[in-house]
């Protein structure tokens, strides 16, 4: 089971690095763009330290616990990387205004529309000094052989899924031959049906699970239970109102 859940984790880390790299090449600009353009005001701002998860700027791939042991940091480099996150979340975090745009007519809608993109190019550059100064703090704190192993790991992690999956037109840029396009159609092609076969076998583990937590339910609670779910487990979340209805 370990074996093919590890599979299951490494593989999946190539299908979703095609989003990372996209991630990473927004940082710069990610914490004040999310603020005009995005949501409600809240969400996830890179640079902010959450719990015992790590957001940095500029080096974002440090936020994995595996790539810190990798890169052999030390607790007083994790401890700095922190503070470092902290204080350029402090430092960049802007509240995005809140318009009631049904309330103003189109001639407004279109001069509140050019403030605030001003608003947010004088912001994005803000955020590009600031993340430009966290990753001098950064640099300085890390070795130059950490330097180099991180620069090593976002390559494996970022630059070859996409070279894997021919974003960008890298084939072209790197010029590779036909027999080196074979080899990656070949390797993608082997990846995929792995995968394939590692779904399968976790669909079969989660549906033996799933007949077995029904199981340990008595034919009343199944009862309840199908009623529930006919009612969109409403009552489900909350206890207080779970109770009031026995």
């Amino acid at each position: 089971m370990q074996k093919y859940l590890k599979k299951f984790v490494l593989s999946s880390c190539l299908v979703t690095a095609m989003g990372m790299v996209s991630f990473t090449l927004a940082q710069d600009q990610a914490p004040v763009r999310a603020q005009i353009l995005g949501g409600s005001g809240g969400g996830f701002q890179p640079g902010a330290v959450m719990g015992n998860y790590l957001y940095l700027p500029a080096y974002q791939i440090l936020s994995s616990l595996q790539v810190q042991k990798e890169v052999n940091l030390t607790e007083e480099q994790v401890g700095k990387l922190k503070e470092i996150g902290k204080k350029f979340q402090q430092n960049a975090w802007k509240q995005q205004p809140q318009v009631d745009w049904t309330k103003l007519n189109e001639a407004e809608r279109k001069t509140k529309t050019e403030e605030i993109r001003k608003e947010y190019d004088k912001w994005a550059a803000e955020s590009k000094k600031l993340t430009e100064a966290a990753r001098k703090e950064i640099d300085a704190l890390l070795t130059p052989e950490q330097l180099t192993k991180i620069q090593d790991i976002e390559l494996r992690q970022q630059s070859a899924p996409m070279l894997l999956y021919g974003y960008n037109n890298l084939s072209e840029k790197l010029n590779l031959t036909e027999e080196q396009k074979k080899k990656l159609s070949q390797n993608k092609e082997e990846m995929q049906r792995k995968l394939a076969e590692i779904q399968k076998e976790m669909s079969a583990i989660q549906d033996k699970a799933n007949r077995a937590a029904l199981e340990v339910l008595t034919l009343q609670q199944i009862i309840e239970l199908k009623k529930l779910k006919q009612e969109g487990f409403r009552t489900l979340a909350n206890p207080v109102q779970l109770k009031k209805k026995d």
